[in-house]
């Protein structure tokens, strides 16, 4: 009798891990992809498309257009922790470096919960969505000067800047 009890047991702690295994990538951390961007503003002079580009490497490019002024550029280095995203801004040379952009990683959407006021505006940075398809993160964005928002499709980002 303890002999079907102990087989018993044994089968089902053996069905539990099975289950767990199979399970685990449907609720286990979701990897960033290469390019997210998002729109908004209450009013039409703070709207403005933010874009972030993650590189496999831990750097990240972002970068802030705002409607009507020059866009914003910074090298940042990023880090996921859970369903935590945190982008730490570059040193400025001739200026005040930002505070870390911190962001909740929810059903594959990036929502700003803590940032620099004075770089980011009082709402902060809209949501970040991937951009559809391929979407691979490239090795680095450390070279990068801006974010090739023409095509992100290439998933890479031009060396120069496209304005000059």
């Amino acid at each position: 009798m303890n002999f079907i009890r102990s087989s018993y047991r044994r089968r089902l702690a053996i069905l539990m891990t099975c289950i767990a295994l199979l399970t685990a990538p449907l609720f286990g951390e979701k990897k960033l992809k290469g390019f997210y961007g998002g729109s908004g503003g209450i009013t039409p002079d703070v709207y403005r498309v933010v874009m972030v580009e993650f590189g496999e490497d831990g750097s990240a490019i972002v970068q802030q257009n705002w409607t009507g002024k020059d866009q914003q550029v910074w090298h940042t280095r990023w880090t996921q922790n859970g369903k935590q995203v945190k982008i730490v801004f570059d040193s400025v040379k001739d200026g005040e470096t930002p505070k870390p952009l911190l962001f909740d990683f929810k059903n594959g959407t990036l929502t700003a919960t803590d940032w620099d006021v004075q770089t980011l505006g009082i709402g902060g940075p809209p949501k970040l969505t991937p951009f559809g398809g391929k979407n691979p993160r490239p090795a680095t964005a450390a070279p990068c000067q801006s974010i090739n928002s023409r095509d992100p499709a290439t998933n890479t980002c031009p060396t120069w800047d496209s304005r000059h």
